[in-house]
């Protein structure tokens, strides 16, 4: 576990605190630190603070999101609605607000980490909507055979929905499904990372749309006639 935290206080006592409840801590001060350390892939998940002294922890979501899939909690100022959404916008997985309580850190560390995918839990079953495939068993998604980019938490929400096609979805529904059913968030969450999906299956000129079902929640349809 790697924790991104300028203030040295703080820092060390989230080490001190999680290493007690079992997990193995390295702690950096800096983006540019958090880079270098995260590039090594040694990590389960990053614990990464919003205000930096060098790049913003946006910043650095963003590159370590280009590396790879290693699970990102970004770390903001309560009621800061804003960061949150532009962590989620820029590939995390979760938030959790200062000042952070531990042992829900320590719940939403071993709940990203149990979502991460692994290579032998993939489904062999391979979903197909209009013009999109997506392959479980790869971690692909195809729209008319090219490869779309998309971040962990965007990929397990369009493969629920497409393994619902035409079903209504309810925002609780699609915490407990995406993010676990142990989650503790919110419902912003999904509205945030639906938005998101929807601007990149627009992006790719994907043939399907996800509608909002007003009350209730998403439902993914195909747009050809």
């Amino acid at each position: 576990m790697l924790i991104v935290e300028d203030e040295v206080r703080i820092a060390r006592l989230m080490a001190l605190e999680l290493g007690h409840a079992g997990f193995t801590i390295a702690t950096v001060a800096t983006g540019q630190q958090a880079l270098v350390e995260a590039h090594t892939g040694h990590f389960d998940c990053l614990i990464l603070d919003v205000m930096l002294p060098d790049l913003s922890g946006f910043e650095v979501c963003r590159r370590v999101r280009e590396m790879g899939d290693t699970p990102i909690i970004m770390v903001t100022a309560r009621g800061q609605i804003p960061d949150k959404v532009a962590g989620l916008e820029l590939g995390a997985d979760d938030y959790v607000v200062k000042p952070v309580n531990t042992e829900e850190l320590s719940a939403r560390i071993r709940a990203v980490v149990r979502r991460r995918p692994r290579g032998a839990i993939y489904s062999s079953t391979i979903y197909t909507a209009a013009n999109l495939t997506l392959s479980p068993d790869q971690h692909q998604v195809m729209v008319n055979g090219v490869a779309m980019a998309l971040t962990p938490l965007e990929f397990r929400m369009l493969e629920h929905f497409l393994s619902r096609q035409n079903r209504v979805q309810s925002r609780q529904a699609l915490l407990d499904a995406v993010w676990g059913v142990d989650f503790m968030g919110d419902t912003n969450l999904v509205d945030v990372t639906v938005g998101r999906l929807r601007r990149r299956l627009r992006g790719e000129r994907a043939d399907i749309t996800i509608e909002t079902v007003r009350g209730i929640g998403y439902v993914l349809r195909s747009t050809r006639p």
